[in-house]
């Protein structure tokens, strides 16, 4: 008997629209895919990290099936890829597919909320192409971060759409695996995937989206009550990718079933309006640096973190806004640390200078004037380091990272690294690998919104999301503005939003 032949593959950007200080985020460029990019026997080599493509090359192993490796590019959240970037990156994974045809079925990492230059459903349009190439009876399954926005357009392409389920992003290759093995049942003709979509008008807050505390502990915990239900293959919510003006932005639930239309779609319509009739507790109130320590100092319990969520280099942030680091250093809270401010020229200056040298530098607040200026500090240099390392918490455990020439600076106990290329604080690794002990930290700022938590939430004594002056609020309302091309009313900038579960928005082909 023949094994199956499975193509991995993927594409993945999470396209920023806009940030507090432009409505036109630097456009994400080939070369920024390029920089990110593995493919054919590079993909076979993996299966040990914490991503959905390891995921599933364990998972494509575990089933007994071929694995037909294409292209995995990947870029960090930016502004929109232009269409000559979109075009290059896709007829790449095509024309691999297309040369490895005919094959059994495709799996696809993609993130879920990519834009092109006049393309607002990127992702829908990999997955369409894919369609067309393969024809309508080979399973294509795809899994997406959880900030996707997804679409009909994406359902209906696809026989399998899953999401992942935890933020921090812990399970990545734990849903990949899941898929695969959906994608292994279908191929033996033990289940015939059905699919239902909903979209749902809602702007989900950054901080209610932690997995670990309610509600979104709750959310979870219904689909994981839809996982019981006979019938149900997979259920999925996507709690969306705001800032980026576009038709595609909001809430979606997926409910996969076996060869069961009906079931799948009265179990969508049951959890879109679960999701809906809450919405109010999916909205977080704003809380200032300073509101923060106020009530980290009443708890008593140290680490204090601040996560600065406006400026999360993964969510499309330079990283380099200053409002902490100059908080720390006027009110003399040490030892401190903030991690990790983005300044290549700081990084340099350090690096000229060496180890144990004291530097005159402003640091940070370059990228724009929104998020400066930059800090005057006569530095000592603790470490320095080529920002090479492999992340060893939960979320992206095992694979490697390069932050570029990076330095350990600190002042007066106030402690700051600095590197080269935006890159959010995940876990404890780097750190650790330049000598910096956070546990002794009493304060610390992460430029993360949740990654973070992966490594950092062990050590902590409290975490507070904050918003500094530079930033966007978790009050969507103050963006109203922003919003011209949504096409809908939409929670919380709109209260009174029609909502009905449309079978229109099925996902069958």
């Amino acid at each position: 008997m023949r094994t199956a032949r499975i193509a991995v593959g993927g594409i993945e950007h999470e396209t920023c629209g806009f940030l507090p200080w432009t409505d036109d985020p630097a456009p994400t460029t080939l070369e920024d895919f390029r920089s990110q990019t593995v493919r054919g026997a590079e993909i076979a080599r993996l299966g040990k990290a914490n991503t959905i493509v390891d995921g599933f090359v364990r998972g494509v192993r575990e089933n007994g099936l071929e694995m037909v490796p294409l292209l995995w590019a990947r870029a960090f959240t930016g502004g929109a890829a232009s269409r000559a970037t979109f075009e290059t990156v896709t007829s790449e994974l095509l024309d691999l597919l297309r040369n490895a045809m005919p094959v059994d079925g495709v799996l696809l990492s993609l993130h879920g909320s990519f834009a092109a230059e006049g393309i607002d459903d990127a992702d829908g349009a990999v997955l369409s192409a894919v369609r067309k190439l393969v024809g309508p009876d080979c399973p294509v399954m795809a899994v997406h971060d959880m900030h996707c926005n997804l679409t009909v357009e994406m359902a209906r392409a696809a026989d399998v759409l899953v999401v992942e389920r935890t933020y921090p992003h812990t399970d990545m290759a734990e849903r990949a695996v899941h898929t695969t093995r959906l994608m292994a049942r279908t191929i033996a003709g033990e289940i015939r995937p059905r699919m239902a979509f909903r979209s749902i008008p809602l702007l989900w807050s950054a901080p209610k989206m932690m997995t670990a505390d309610p509600p979104m502990r709750d959310a979870i915990g219904k689909l994981e009550e839809l996982d019981q239900v006979p019938g149900v293959l997979s259920a999925s919510l996507g709690v969306g990718y705001q800032p980026i003006d576009s038709p595609v932005v909001g809430t979606s639930a997926i409910v996969v079933t076996d060869a069961n239309e009906a079931l799948a779609e009265a179990r969508a319509d049951e959890l879109a309006q679960w999701v809906w009739e809450r919405r109010k507790l999916w909205q977080a109130e704003s809380l200032t640096p300073e509101a923060a320590l106020l009530l980290g100092e009443k708890a008593g319990k140290y680490p204090i973190i601040l996560a600065d969520q406006g400026d999360n280099t993964g969510g499309g942030a330079p990283g380099d806004s200053t409002e902490i680091l100059r908080l720390f250093l006027q009110r003399r809270l040490t030892p401190s640390a903030v991690l990790y401010m983005v300044d290549p020229e700081t990084a340099a200056q350090a690096t000229t200078a060496g180890v144990g040298a004291e530097i005159a530098v402003g640091v940070g607040g370059k990228s724009s004037e929104r998020l400066g200026p930059p800090v005057p500090m006569r530095a000592r240099v603790r470490a320095l380091s080529q920002g090479r390392f492999t992340y060893d918490g939960p979320m992206f455990a095992h694979a490697p990272e390069d932050l570029g020439p990076s330095a350990w600076i600190e002042q007066d106990g106030v402690h700051v690294v600095v590197i080269s290329r935006r890159v959010q604080p995940i876990d404890l690794a780097f750190c650790r690998s330049l000598g910096l002990d956070c546990r002794a930290m009493r304060h610390i700022s992460v430029k993360s919104t949740g990654h973070f938590r992966s490594g950092f939430a062990p050590i902590a004594g409290s975490i507070f999301n904050v918003i500094t002056k530079t930033a966007l609020s978790n009050d969507y309302r103050q963006w109203g503005g922003r919003f011209k091309r949504l096409g809908r009313k939409i929670y919380p900038l709109h209260e009174d939003v029609p909502v009905s579960w449309s079978r229109s928005e099925t996902a069958q082909r």
